[in-house]
C-alpha cells in the first residue's frame, strides 16, 4: 500500500484462530453469527497508543465484534468460503444436499480408483502425536508443499516461516488447538491438511498433496475424510478461508466477506486524511479483484516465484 510506513497492521484471522487472541482494539466477547455460539479467547496484553493508523486485516464477516475504539472505518475485501455443518448428520448427508450430480459422480469415480490402485489410510492427529513422528511428518509436509507450488510456479508464503510454524504447532496439537490430517499410501504420506480449532470452528490453514497423485483429486478425498471427522466431532463451521477457487466454491455452502478495520486518531488531521486515502485505496484494489485484474491477469505470488527463480539462475 502507498502509505504502509504510516500505519501498523496485523492479520486478525490468524491471530484469532492460530493464537486464540485478538488486538486490544476489541473486547474478548466475540460471537459466531452462523453457529450462534460465543468464542472463548484471550486478549492481547500489550496496548499501543494510537498515534496515527492501525489496520485490522482479514476479519471474517460472520464474526460479531465489540470494538473498544470509537473511531474506525470498515471496508469489504475478498470473499471467504466455509462449510456450515449445522444440521448435517454425516458426510453423506452433506454431499447429497450440496454437491451436484456431476460432482458426486466424479468424486465416487476418483475415490474408487484411488482405493483400488493403492493401499489408502488416514489419521487425524488431534490431542496426541509422537514428537519424532511429528518431525518426520512435517519434513515430508514441507517437501510436498514445496513441490506442489513449484508445479504451480507460485510463491508460497508459508514456506518462509516453516520452522516457526513447525515449532509452535506441536504443542497446539497436544492441546487440541490444532489438528494434522494425513492420508497415507501404505506408510507413505501423500496428503496433508493443517487445521486450527477454536470452539465449534475448525479453520483450514494449509493443505497439500503429492503431485504424483494429482489425477485422484486428493483435495476432494481429503474433504471426504474431513466431513466424516467433523460431523462425528460436532464441529459447526469448517472455514476454508479466503481465495476464490473451484474447490472452495464446490464444497462450501456459505460465502462471506473479509473485512478490514481502519482505526485512526480523530484528533490528528493527518491520521483522518490518511485513513480516508487508505480506505479508497483498499476499495480500488478490491475493484480490480472483482474484475479479475488482480488475481488472474496480475498474480503477485507468481511474479515473486519467477523473480526468485531468476535470482537463483544468476
Amino acid at each position: 500500500m502507498i502509505f504502509n510506513k504510516l500505519f501498523n497492521s496485523y492479520l486478525f484471522v490468524f491471530d484469532l484462530y492460530l493464537e486464540h487472541q485478538i488486538s486490544p482494539f476489541y473486547t474478548p466477547n466475540i460471537s459466531n453469527t452462523i453457529s450462534r455460539n460465543k468464542l472463548i479467547i484471550s486478549k492481547k496484553t500489550s496496548q499501543k497508543k494510537l498515534n496515527q493508523i492501525f489496520i485490522s486485516r482479514d476479519i471474517p464477516g460472520y464474526l460479531n465484534l465489540n470494538v473498544n475504539h470509537k473511531h474506525f472505518k470498515k471496508v469489504k475485501q475478498y470473499k471467504g468460503y466455509l462449510l456450515n455443518l449445522s444440521g448435517y448428520n454425516n458426510a453423506d448427508d452433506y454431499i447429497i444436499k450440496n454437491l451436484s450430480s456431476r460432482n458426486k459422480k466424479n468424486l465416487n469415480s476418483k475415490k474408487n480408483k484411488l482405493f483400488r490402485n493403492h493401499k489408502i489410510s488416514s489419521n487425524f492427529y488431534f490431542g496426541t502425536i509422537n514428537k519424532e513422528h511429528y518431525n518426520t511428518l512435517f519434513k515430508v509436509f514441507y517437501t510436498l508443499l514445496n513441490n506442489r507450488f513449484d508445479e504451480k510456479k507460485t510463491h508460497n508464503r508459508y514456506l518462509t516461516n516453516w520452522s516457526d510454524l513447525k515449532t509452535s504447532t506441536f504443542q497446539k496439537i497436544l492441546d487440541k488447538k490444532a489438528s494434522l490430517h494425513v492420508i497415507y499410501d501404505n506408510l507413505k504420506p501423500i496428503t496433508f491438511t493443517l487445521n486450527f480449532h477454536l470452539n465449534d470452528t475448525v479453520f483450514s490453514h494449509i493443505q497439500t498433496y503429492d503431485v504424483n497423485y494429482s489425477k485422484y483429486n486428493m483435495g476432494d478425498i481429503s474433504m471426504l475424510y474431513h466431513l466424516e471427522w467433523l460431523t462425528e466431532n460436532s464441529v459447526a463451521i469448517f472455514d476454508l478461508s479466503m481465495g476464490k477457487t473451484y474447490y472452495k466454491q464446490k464444497w462450501s455452502n456459505h460465502e462471506y466477506d473479509y473485512i478490514y478495520h481502519v482505526f485512526y486518531n480523530k484528533k490528528s488531521i493527518i491520521s483522518s486524511i490518511y485513513s480516508n486515502i487508505i480506505i479508497q485505496e483498499l476499495k480500488f484494489i478490491q475493484f480490480l479483484r472483482d474484475r479479475n485484474i488482480i488475481g488472474r491477469l496480475f498474480m503477485l505470488d507468481k511474479l515473486i516465484y519467477s523473480y526468485k527463480k531468476q535470482i537463483i539462475k544468476q
